[in-house]
C-alpha cells in the first residue's frame, strides 16, 4: 500500500515519479520494468522509493488502481444515467476506447496487468478485474432484461463473458492494426493518436454495437 509520505510529495514531485514509473512499466513486462530506471529517470535516491512504496510490486499496484480509477472515470462521465441498455454499453465502449487513446501508457499498464498469459505477480489483480468486469457487464444485461431491451432465456454469465472478450482490450487492438502501428510506437509517439478520427472511433463502435445488438436485442425492441 502506498506510503503517506508519499501522498504528501508536492504534486510536482508525486507526478514526476508517477509518469516515469508509468512509462518503465508500459514500455516492459513486469519482470523486467526497473526500480533504479525510475528513481534515475525522477532524480530521486533509491533509498528513498522505499519511503514511499514497500516494493516494485507495491509501486505496480498502486499505478493499477490509479488507471481503473480514471478508466472508470471516463465511463462513468461519458454514460448517461437514463440511457437503456444498448445506448449505455455504447457509450461505455467509446469511453474506454477514448481513455486508451487520451492515455496510451498507462492503458498499456492496464492491458499488461489484464493478460490472462501475463506473468504469475499479476494474476491476483487479472483475476480481481476480471471478476468485477464480469459483474459489471452481467448487471447491465440483467437491467436490460428488466427494462425490456435485452432479450431473455440465455445465460447471462456467459454473455457477459462474450461481451468481455469482443470489447475488452482487443478493440484497441484493432485500432492500432488499422492504421499500421504497433504498442510500442503508440505509447512512444503520442502524437499518432491523431491519427485515430472521432468519426473512425465512434464507427467502429457502433459497428460492434449492432453485432451485440443482433445476439440481445428483445424481440421487437427499437422497431
Amino acid at each position: 500500500m502506498v506510503k503517506p509520505t508519499f501522498l504528501n510529495l508536492p504534486e510536482d514531485k508525486r507526478q514526476r515519479i508517477i509518469d516515469v514509473a508509468v512509462e518503465e512499466f508500459a514500455g516492459k513486462p513486469y519482470s523486467k520494468a526497473s526500480l533504479s530506471n525510475i528513481v534515475s529517470r525522477a532524480g530521486i535516491a533509491k533509498g528513498s522509493m522505499y519511503q514511499y512504496f514497500e516494493d516494485k510490486k507495491d509501486l505496480y499496484s498502486y499505478l493499477l488502481d490509479m488507471a481503473v480509477e480514471e478508466k472508470m472515470a471516463y465511463i462513468k462521465e461519458g454514460m448517461e444515467p437514463a440511457g437503456d441498455f444498448f445506448a449505455s454499453l455504447e457509450q461505455a465502449v467509446y469511453a474506454s476506447t477514448r481513455f486508451s487513446l487520451d492515455h496510451p501508457k498507462l492503458g498499456q499498464v492496464l492491458a499488461n496487468a489484464m493478460d490472462p498469459m501475463g506473468e504469475e505477480v499479476l494474476q491476483e489483480f487479472f483475476s480481481q478485474s476480471k471478476q468485477t468486469a464480469m459483474d459489471w457487464f452481467e448487471n447491465m444485461i440483467v437491467l436490460g432484461q428488466q427494462e425490456g431491451t435485452v432479450r431473455r432465456g440465455f445465460n447471462t454469465r456467459l454473455m457477459a463473458h462474450l461481451l468481455y472478450s469482443t470489447i475488452g482490450f482487443g478493440l484497441m487492438e484493432y485500432f492500432l492494426e488499422a492504421q499500421n502501428v504497433n504498442m510500442h510506437e503508440f505509447i512512444t509517439n503520442p502524437q499518432l493518436a491523431k491519427g485515430f478520427t472521432e468519426d473512425a472511433i465512434r464507427d467502429t463502435v457502433r459497428e460492434i454495437m449492432d453485432f451485440v445488438r443482433g445476439g440481445l436485442e428483445a424481440k421487437g425492441w427499437g422497431k
